[in-house]
Formats: C-alpha cells, structure tokens, sequence
C-alpha cells in the first residue's frame, strides 16, 4: 500500500477498462476500487472528489465518514461491524461531498474498500485547506479543525 494525499493507505485493485463520461462530461473509467487503511493516528482529510464513493467494510474498528455537504449540512456515518453502535458494513458517499474519515479507538485501524463510479482519477479530488473549510463552513470550526 502506499501514503493517500487525505491520509491513511491505499492500493488500486480495479479500473475498469471500460470508460464513461462523468457529470462534467469528462471520459473516465467506468469504475475503480482501492482498498483502504486507516489508523486512529492517521485520519483521513477533509477533501471531495466529482463521483459517488462506495464504502465497503472489511476488518479492524468501527469508523466514522465525516460530511459536509454542498450546502453546508454536517452528518456522520458509522461503518463497521457493530450495528448495535449504529454502524453499517457499507455505505454512499455522494459526490461533491465535503469528507474525511476517523477511527477513534486508540492503536486501531480499519480496512475497507472503496469503489468509484463514474471511476476515480486525482483530476477530481480536492483536498481542502482548513482556512478554505473555515470561510464557507464556521458553525463545523471543531470537526474542521481535526481533519485539515
């Protein structure tokens, strides 16, 4: 696996050979899929990407997505094995999605995969600056603060 720019691991294990247009009518790959570490002492930063992500859970802690959406509305979901805690083994992040990704139990990790449609290329990821996020969003100055 190799260091994502947001933060944690990552390696590529699909991209479609197939290719469509996104919303943007850019030719991307129909669909790719990584797998995903994170650790409690390397979140993932706040940043955006311009397609729907899929989050599939695999093994390790319970994590949470933290989102911001384009409107400025904050909202968590829990991924994981704990449904008792509120979590689910996965779960949609839409695009345009302001987000970033936490595992809270200390000396944890979480291991999932995230697939991508239309597929991922870092011409559509946006990390975010926390001075940016601040501007737009004050009232989330807390979680902010944490992920950028």
């Amino acid at each position: 696996m190799e260091e994502h720019p947001e933060g944690g691991w990552f390696k590529e294990i699909y991209r479609a050979s197939t290719n469509c247009n996104n919303h943007k009518q850019v030719t991307r790959s129909l669909l790719t899929s990584i797998y995903f570490l994170l650790t409690n002492d390397n979140a993932s930063k706040f940043h955006s990407i311009e397609s729907d992500e899929l989050w599939y859970y695999h093994s390790g802690e319970g994590f949470t997505v933290h989102c911001i959406s384009p409107e400025g509305k904050y909202n968590t979901i829990k991924i994981g094995p704990n449904f008792e805690k509120g979590e689910v083994f996965q779960a949609v992040v839409p695009r345009g999605t302001i987000f970033g990704s936490t595992v809270e139990k200390k000396d944890a990790y979480a291991l999932v995969s995230c697939a991508v449609a239309p597929g991922f290329d870092f011409a559509d990821f946006k990390l975010y600056s926390r001075s940016e996020l601040l501007a737009r969003f004050p009232q989330h100055e807390t979680i902010i603060n944490r992920l950028t």
